[in-house]
């Protein structure tokens, strides 16, 4: 359950920064076809090469074109804002650097000489057989 949390949350942080945009082909005015792209992808119905004149190269300066049929027109949904993780800034504190210290490099903190209290132990004696009792018995 925390792996499907946790991939759905980061799925949803890269999908927010990376810049959707709503691409929409008008063809003579009207809204022909709608996507929902990443940057800027051409849309076409066909239409726009059919104004195009093969027969005779257009002059410098002297060619009047016409304003095409079709055009392509885009909504970005981009966020503001990029994700910066905070940097903390890090004070050196005394005293969990001492308890680092002592846990995990087992530097002692006083010398003690003392033998342990459980050196001399004798467990108490049994009261009852326990294979018996569970009458487990090895053949």
């Amino acid at each position: 359950m925390k792996k499907i949390l946790s991939i759905s949350l980061a799925l949803i942080l890269l999908s927010s920064n990376m810049g959707f945009a709503v691409a929409t082909h008008y063809c003579g005015g009207l809204a022909v076809e709608s996507k929902v792209v990443l940057g800027h992808e051409a849309l076409d119905c066909g239409m726009a090469n059919m104004d195009k004149d093969c027969k005779t190269p257009p002059l410098e300066g002297m060619h009047l074109s016409k304003k095409p049929c079709c055009e392509n027109k885009y909504q970005s949904i981009d966020t503001e804002d990029d994700f910066k993780p905070t940097i903390a800034q890090s004070m050196v504190n005394v005293e969990f650097v001492a308890a680092f210290i002592v846990t995990f490099l087992h530097l002692p903190i006083s010398s003690t000489n003392e033998e342990p209290q459980y050196a001399n132990y004798s467990p108490p004696l049994i009261d009852q057989d326990i294979s018996v009792l569970h009458q487990v018995f090895l053949i």
